[in-house]
């Protein structure tokens, strides 16, 4: 039995202070998910992502993504966006290497959807844990925090 394809709805998102503005079609599957991860800059942002594909993703402000702050960790391959005035971590996008192999990688961190916003309610969200600090990719999400990490 095949595991149905999420379907995606679109939302609209922001920093706290409202300079960074966007509206993005996520997959949301029965329950929503999302992913914390217990490596230093996602738990030090409190990040909490969602998968999605740039294509879905629309900056509505400012106009330029190069007017957002970007923070790039040592590999330079992966951008963290956040808002230079309120400090809030909006969004990453790039790519990783895993075992010789690129993949592309985009999230949004799913607190900047804005509350409240019909068909969205973070309370219903299951959130998943990943151990990224210890790049055991591979061992999956699971439903408890990993060694380091944070509920």
């Amino acid at each position: 039995m095949s595991t149905p394809t999420p379907v995606k709805h679109t939302f609209v998102g922001s920093c706290h202070c409202g300079f960074i503005k966007y509206t993005a079609a996520v997959p949301l599957t029965d329950p929503p998910t999302a992913s914390r991860c217990n490596c230093t800059i996602c738990l030090k942002q409190g990040y909490t992502g969602i998968r999605s594909v740039q294509q879905d993703f629309t900056l509505l402000s400012p106009e330029s993504v190069s007017q957002v702050k970007d923070y790039q960790m040592k590999s330079k391959d992966i951008h963290k966006y956040f808002c230079g005035t309120c400090g809030i971590h909006v969004w990453s996008e790039g790519e990783f290497v895993y075992e010789g192999k690129k993949y592309p990688l985009f999230t949004i961190n799913i607190l900047t959807l804005d509350q409240p916003q019909e068909g969205l309610d973070l309370s219903k969200f299951k959130i998943q844990y990943v151990d990224g600090r210890n790049d055991n990719w591979m061992a999956g999400p699971r439903d408890v925090p990993w060694p380091g990490g944070c509920l």
